[in-house]
């Protein structure tokens, strides 16, 4: 087997693993489970858009930066291109995901105060 196969399968569990976790939360919670896990989805897909560019927070020093700053102006029109293609596609989906979370929040939460009442 090729380490690509395994890594594929190990990726295949992990999101196995995760789905059975939610379905437990929704299951046990019901709206205010699906409400959470919004949350979480909104979370982490606002923090992928703001570490877009490199590190958020700790970890960034000048020289850092400096580097970066470099390495772009040293990169050729066809590179830039194609960086600039890969960053769109990545807000795309971080959009997506992030619009996704918002609205499993909002139904979620409605949904537990509805039948609350």
């Amino acid at each position: 087997m090729s380490g690509r196969t395994i890594l594929n399968a190990i990726a295949l569990g992990c999101w196995l693993f995760a789905s059975v976790v939610a379905f437990m939360i929704v299951a046990y919670t019901s709206f205010f489970g699906v409400g959470v896990i919004g949350l979480m989805i909104w979370f982490v897909s606002t923090r992928v858009d703001l570490e877009q560019d490199g590190t958020v927070g700790a970890g960034v020093s000048p020289g850092f930066l400096a580097h970066q700053v470099k390495t772009r102006a040293e990169m050729s029109r066809a590179e830039r291109a194609a960086l600039r293609g890969q960053r769109l596609l990545e807000a795309r989906s971080a959009r997506f995901f992030k619009y996704l979370g918002m609205v499993l929040t909002v139904g979620g939460f409605a949904g537990f105060w509805f039948f609350q009442l």
